[in-house]
């Protein structure tokens, strides 16, 4: 322990000299002791504990740009506090914080800022104090190259938000679906009820709630006890029968947890039970899906020591005694040294997963893998707009394949994580291929274009072009009315009403060209 404190101090140490340097000269001594504790929380990842302390200095140097980055950073991790993480981090920059650089950079993929992105990673890695790795940096600068490559070839498939009745202004995710009762579990960090309190990342505990799908009002309901706690609780599985469920529950240091089964016994459930250390160990179990129609066979996720890194994917088989036996490491085909998470396998054997790992656009993609238990096929990403530059994860699908669910945190929700539902239908679907016009001229800033569902106002699409091009793409479906915004630097903005009906079922591609004007001086 002595090793740890010392460790973290001389961690402190190097962390803070740069700042001390400018923000200590005009400081008083409680602000510097504030610095000091504020370092030593942020080295620890207590990320809300610093925030709170980096707020108060920032108001005694307000022009300090790592004071003003690390506040940035805190906030960046804190999902309730994404708006005022983009904040500080502006200002981060423009004061000249290296770090603030890189975390900027993963804001603006997710806004699909794509070249600004690349523009700040560019920066970042000539700064020789940076903090980030040479495999960090290229890892994140490969995903905002291919979301660049991915936008731009759409996939013909419907993905529809499940509406405010089901999805709130917090996180909502992990759809697990009972196909045999056609019901959705899905856990969310909302406000269970009047007892409910915030943990140390500003969010309510996670809870178990359902969905009907059967029923066209999509109204929800929280699981009854005991699957619900005053715990962390998500459902993860669930067998092929709908008879069994498996949760995750967390431990007592709201940390580390392991997986539960509750059976349906007489229409309720039983009190969970915690399944055996082969599966469960010291470390974290979050995430599991039965072998299909399968449920002698167990996929799960685990950060357990062992691994490729971060969190890995394995598989454990029940022995003839009903016990489950030893958890096999599906290999470095499947697993990165980035996180590998929420397996779910289908009737086919094949397993989809998210990963931060491989091939990715940003975040967590999803990925599927042919007939897993083989082998012999490497992950494939599923392709935009499935995946964005958002953490997309937690996919479910049909036995026809033509329908599936997952949750997205990506522009256009209600909250954080959303869930989604996507249709397999080309038909239903036109790619619009889009040109930029401007009078005697080329246009040579990058222009950003917004789709947005005139029903409820939600972003539907985004992108931005690249320096010097005028071309853009975005998905729609027909028998929906969008409003298609584009603004360019030096430009006026244009607004375009956009509507296919169901005559252009089955046509693949329209294009539109939109003429710009410049701006009046």
């Amino acid at each position: 322990m002595r090793k740890l404190y010392l460790y973290l101090l001389a961690i402190v140490f190097i962390l803070s000299a740069g700042s001390e340097a400018v923000a200590q000269k005009k400081m008083g001594r409680y602000y510097k002791n504030l610095l000091y504790e504020a370092d030593i929380y942020y080295t620890q990842g207590d990320y809300y504990y610093a925030s709170e302390l980096y707020s108060e200095i920032s108001k005694v140097a307000p022009q300090d740009p790592e004071v003003l980055g690390r506040l940035g950073i805190c906030y960046f991790h804190l999902p309730p506090y994404k708006d005022e993480s983009k904040r500080f981090l502006e200002l981060a920059v423009k004061y000249d914080d290296t770090e603030a650089k890189y975390f900027l950079a993963k804001d603006r993929i997710g806004e699909y800022k794509f070249f600004d992105a690349l523009d700040l990673i560019f920066d970042y890695e000539t700064d020789a104090d940076r903090m980030k790795s040479v495999a960090e940096i290229e890892h994140l600068k490969s995903s905002a190259q291919r979301a660049i490559e991915m936008v731009q070839s759409p996939l013909s498939v419907t993905v529809k938000n499940l509406g405010k009745t089901v999805n709130s202004k917090h996180h909502d995710y992990a759809p697990v679906w009972d196909f045999a009762k056609n019901t959705l579990y899905f856990t969310s960090r909302r406000k269970l009820n009047a007892t409910s309190e915030k943990d140390i990342s500003e969010q309510f505990d996670e809870n178990i709630f359902i969905l009907d799908l059967e029923s066209s009002a999509k109204v929800i309901k929280a699981a009854p006890s005991p699957l619900n706690t005053d715990r962390n609780d998500a459902a993860v599985a669930a067998t092929p029968n709908g008879e069994e469920l498996i949760i995750y529950r967390t431990s007592k240091d709201g940390y580390s947890g392991d997986l539960f089964v509750s059976k349906m016994d007489h229409y309720e459930w039983s009190e969970p039970a915690k399944l055996d250390q082969s599966i469960n160990s010291k470390h974290q179990e979050a995430s599991a899906s039965y072998e299909g129609s399968n449920d002698q066979v167990l996929y799960f996720s685990s950060d357990r020591e062992g691994g490729f890194g971060g969190k890995d994917i394995y598989v454990s088989r029940k022995l003839p005694n009903g016990k489950w036996g030893k958890p096999e490491n599906l290999g470095q085909g499947i697993n990165t040294p980035f996180d590998e998470d929420a397996p779910f396998v289908d009737v086919n054997g094949d397993l989809y997963f998210a990963s931060q790992g491989h091939s990715t656009m940003g975040g967590y993609d999803i990925f599927v893998s042919k007939n897993v238990a083989d082998g012999t096929d490497a992950p494939r990403n599923m392709g935009y707009p499935i995946n964005t530059p958002g953490d997309d994860i937690f996919f479910t699908i049909n036995e026809s394949g033509t329908k599936a669910y997952f949750s997205s945190e990506r522009v256009g929700g209600y909250g954080l994580q959303d869930l989604y539902q996507i249709d397999f239908d080309e038909n239903h679907t036109i790619i619009l291929k889009g040109q930029l016009s401007a009078e005697k001229e080329d246009i040579h800033s990058n222009a950003l274009i917004t789709l947005l569902n005139e029903e409820n106002g939600n972003v539907e699409g985004l992108f931005q072009t690249r320096s010097g091009s005028s071309e853009f793409v975005l998905a729609l479906n027909t028998n929906q009315k969008y409003t298609m915004l584009v603004e360019v630097s030096g430009y006026e903005s244009v607004e375009r009403s956009i509507y296919y009906g169901a005559e252009l079922d089955g046509l693949k591609e329209v294009e539109e060209v939109v003429t710009l004007s410049k701006n009046p001086k």
